[in-house]
């Protein structure tokens, strides 16, 4: 049986480039610094001990074949809760709304619906040092996961609670990835002039 080494962290730093062109170049995504910032995060950071599920059609979940993170480099939703679908979503559809936000360095960046926090790391990534995100998640076992996995992000603060109601302070762009039908009052009333609100709606796309 041939033994397969795993990646040195060179080469996995080749495939997360590769990853980051492959996702944006497949929703036409020109912003090289969403490119930049999806190559620089590492998703396994956020995803927990492989193997993975991936999420595949009718809601069923595929495991990677071993625990290699070379497997999380595709333009798929991963499971991060699985019994409960709740899922770390496409990277391609995020790498779109991002590049729509348009984040800037120095911005608030309020995220809600953070789940295990690996898009709002990709945000602190995009607003620099002179920016912050708050990471707002809802389900308690969640929060906790994101503020261990963000603990190297100095930037981002984790608040769990009802990303509806908790407060915040007022923010250049709030994106939602919580479920919800139409924007918060809370949210319009912390928007900045000149803020931008980013919604959705289903939960597999956290």
């Amino acid at each position: 049986m041939e033994l397969v080494l795993p990646m040195t962290p060179d080469e996995m730093k080749i495939v997360r480039r590769a990853y980051a062109k492959q996702i944006t170049g497949a929703v036409r995504v020109v912003d090289e610094r969403v490119e930049a910032a999806f190559a620089e995060v590492p998703r396994e950071d956020f995803l927990g001990p492989g193997p993975w599920p991936i999420f595949r059609m009718r809601k069923a979940y595929v495991p990677t074949p071993t625990a290699d993170p070379v497997y999380l480099y595709t333009d798929d939703v991963v499971g991060i809760v699985p019994e409960r679908h709740i899922n770390n979503g496409q990277p391609s559809l995020h790498a779109f709304l991002l590049s729509q936000a348009a984040l800037r360095a120095g911005e608030h960046i309020v995220h809600v619906g953070a789940g295990a926090g690996y898009y709002s790391a990709i945000m602190a990534n995009l607003v620099a040092a002179s920016g912050r995100v708050t990471a707002i998640e809802f389900k308690q076992e969640l929060a906790a996961r994101a503020k261990a996995n963000l603990a190297a992000y100095p930037i981002v603060s984790v608040v769990q609670g009802d990303g509806s109601s908790v407060a915040f302070d007022s923010a250049d762009v709030i994106y939602v990835n919580a479920g919800a039908t139409q924007p918060a009052n809370i949210w319009l009333d912390r928007l900045n002039n000149g803020g931008r609100l980013i919604l959705t709606y289903d939960r597999s796309w956290i």
